[in-house]
C-alpha cells in the first residue's frame, strides 16, 4: 500500500518543494531526524517527536543523541527532562535553537492581542500537522490531533511525518551495534570490525566482503594500509552516510586545517622510520601526522604531541591517555571510550607531574619547538621555550592558552614557571574560568 500515492492530502504535502528528494538523508529535516529513532529504547523518560524536534537524531547508542548543528551530545535522560530546555541552556549559541527561538518570538508576536494561554496553544501550530481519525486508527501517529489547520501544506509539513522515513539499503544495520555483531568470523586482523561498523559498514559473511547499510555498496579485498571511510568515501563518493560523517568531522575547530583528511596525514609518513613498531595508517585514524623528525607526531584537532612509540602501542588508546579532552577522539571514539581508557590510567597525570625534568645533556637533539608568526626571535620566543611550557604544549593546553597564563604570571610575580605542576594547575584553572564566562555570555546574549 503506497500511503503517499492513497491520500491527496499527503500526496501535497509531498510534492512541496520536492520534499521526497530535498529532505532525503538531511539532518537538519526534522522528519529524517524522526526516523532515527526506530531503535531508540522504549523505556526512555523522553518522547523521540520532542527530541528530534529540539535538533537531535539517535546516535544508536543507548539513550545517546546529538544535535545535526552544533554537534551537542546528550544521554542519561530523566523523567521531567524537556529537551529544547537542556538544549538551550547547554549550547545557547547553536544556529538551530536560535533559529526556534526566533520562530516562537514571531509566533508570540504575531498574536499580541491573545492572553498568554491562547497564545501558547496556538505555537503547536507551527510545527504540527492535525490528521484525521483514520490515520491515526491505523497506528500511523502515536500523537492526538483534533482538526486540520486552515493551511495544512507548510514548509515543514513532511518534519511531523514519521512513517515517511528514508530508504536504507537495509534498516536493520542502522546501528553501529547491529553492524558490529555481523563481523563475529571476520577474518581480517589488520582491519577492526569497529573502524568498519563506525564506517557505515557490516559484514556479508564471505570472503572479507562488507556493505554499506544505507547506499549498499560493497567493498572487497581489503589491504593492510586501507581506511574504512577513506575506501567507503572513494568509492562510493554519493552515500548520505559517508557524506554526514565527512560533515561531522568538519563541523568543530581543529589546530591544523590542512591536517584534516586521513589522505593528507598520511602523506605525511613518507619518511617515517622503518624501525618504528606502529604504522603510518594506524597513526592517521587516530588523528596523528609526522612532524619529520624522529617518531614525533602531532594530533591534528587537540595539537597534541607523542613520540617514543614502543610495539602493542594502539595510536588511539594513547591518544585517549594523554590527550582525553581532544574533539576528535570523542567524535570518533565515543565518551565511552575515552572513559574506559581513563579509568585503565587514573594517576597518570599525576604521575607525570611528580616526575623530576631529567637532567638536559647538551648532545641530545633539541626538541619540537613551534613558533607562532612574528615570534621566533622576540621574548614570547624564550618565554615560550621552557621545558615546563613545552610539556604543557605536548600535554595539548593551548598555545594561546598558555600564553596568557605565563604572561600573567610573570607580570604578578616577575618569574615564569618553574614546575609543570604550578602550570598544570593554572592552565586548569583559567580553562574553567574561560568556561564559565563563555556560558554566562551566553546567557546574557539569549537574555538580551
Amino acid at each position: 500500500m503506497n500511503i503517499v500515492e492513497d491520500s491527496p492530502f499527503l500526496a501535497s504535502i509531498m510534492r512541496q518543494r520536492a520534499l521526497c528528494d530535498e529532505l532525503k538523508y538531511d539532518l537538519s529535516c526534522e522528519l529524517y531526524r524522526m526516523s532515527t529513532f526506530s531503535t531508540f529504547p522504549m523505556n526512555t523518560p523522553v518522547s523521540e517527536r520532542s527530541l528530534a524536534r529540539a535538533g537531535f537524531y539517535y546516535t544508536g547508542v543507548q539513550d545517546k543523541v546529538k544535535c545535526f548543528s552544533c554537534g551537542l551530545t546528550l544521554d542519561n535522560w530523566q523523567p521531567g527532562d524537556n529537551a529544547m530546555e537542556k538544549h538551550k541552556q547547554l549550547y545557547p549559541s547553536c544556529s538551530f535553537v536560535q533559529r526556534m527561538l526566533s520562530v516562537n518570538n514571531v509566533g508570540l508576536s504575531s498574536r499580541s492581542t491573545s492572553s498568554p494561554s491562547v497564545a501558547n496553544s496556538l505555537l503547536p501550530s507551527l510545527h504540527s500537522i492535525a490528521l484525521s481519525p483514520s490515520l491515526e486508527q491505523v497506528g500511523y501517529f502515536s500523537g492526538s490531533f483534533s482538526s486540520f489547520p486552515q493551511d495544512p501544506v507548510t514548509t515543514r509539513a513532511a518534519e511531523d511525518l514519521p512513517f515517511l522515513s528514508p530508504k536504507f539499503h537495509n534498516p536493520s544495520m542502522r546501528t553501529e551495534d547491529a553492524r558490529l555483531r555481523t563481523f563475529h568470523l571476520w577474518p581480517l586482523t589488520f582491519l577492526s570490525p569497529t573502524d568498519l561498523a563506525k564506517a557505515g559498514l557490516y559484514y556479508l559473511g564471505t570472503a572479507d566482503k562488507v556493505a554499506c547499510f544505507t547506499c549498499g555498496g560493497q567493498l572487497c579485498n581489503w589491504e593492510p594500509k586501507d581506511n574504512a571511510v577513506s575506501e567507503h568515501r572513494r568509492h562510493y563518493p554519493n552515500c548520505p552516510f559517508v557524506e554526514n560523517l565527512i560533515r561531522d568531522q568538519q563541523n568543530f575547530n581543529v589546530s591544523n586545517v590542512s591536517m584534516q583528511t586521513h589522505e593528507a596525514r598520511v602523506k605525511t609518513f613518507v619518511n617515517w622510520p622503518t624501525r618504528i613498531p606502529v604504522q603510518p595508517e594506524q597513526l592517521a585514524d587516530a588523528g596523528f601526522y609526522y612532524v619529520g623528525r624522529n617518531d614525533d607526531v602531532k594530533c591534528f584537532c587537540c595539537d597534541g604531541g607523542l613520540r617514543c612509540w614502543e610495539s602493542g602501542d594502539d595510536p588511539w588508546i594513547e591518544h585517549a591517555k594523554w590527550f582525553p579532552r581532544c574533539e576528535y577522539l570523542l567524535r570518533v571514539k565515543g565518551r565511552d571510550f575515552v572513559d574506559q581508557i581513563q579509568a585503565r590510567f587514573p594517576h597518570l597525570l599525576e604521575q607525570l607531574l611528580s616526575t623530576p625534568d631529567p637532567p638536559v645533556d647538551e648532545n641530545l637533539d633539541p626538541p619540537i619547538i613551534r613558533f607562532e608568526p612574528g615570534e621566533s626571535h622576540s621574548e614570547d620566543a624564550i618565554m615560550m621555550n621552557t621545558p615546563v611550557v613545552k610539556a604543557a604544549l605536548e600535554m595539548g593546553f593551548s598555545r594561546r592558552l598558555i600564553k596568557q597564563t605565563v604572561q600573567s604570571k610573570i607580570l604578578a610575580t616577575g618569574e615564569n614557571y618553574k614546575t609543570v605542576n604550578d602550570l598544570v594547575s593554572d592552565l586548569l584553572t583559567a580553562e574553567d574560568e574561560k568556561i564559565e564566562e563563555e556560558k554566562e555570555k551566553q546567557l546574557e546574549e539569549v537574555a538580551s
